[in-house]
């Protein structure tokens, strides 16, 4: 549900129209993760012991909904070949 410049998702969890216009680095690292929080060294910094919970989840599913997945297999397998 769309609710002014904001997407709401189930739980009340919201997530902004700007972050969900292209993929940064985080979001892509957050997709290449699977969005396994428990890899995430940003969560493990960041929210461990906050009242605050990340969500890039949220983010990367927005993303992956409008924009389609990244093109990070390619790179890799590229990024693969040089050190190879």
């Amino acid at each position: 549900m769309i609710l002014g410049a904001k997407i709401m998702y189930r739980y009340n969890v919201s997530c902004s129209e700007t972050s969900t216009k292209k993929w940064t680095q985080s979001a892509i690292d957050c997709y290449a993760i699977g969005c396994n929080c428990s890899k995430c060294g940003l969560n493990k910094n960041f929210f461990t012991n906050s009242i605050y919970r990340c969500q890039m989840k949220n983010t990367v599913i927005e993303l992956v909904r409008k924009l389609g997945k990244p093109q990070i297999e390619e790179e890799m397998e590229v990024y693969s070949e040089k050190i190879c």
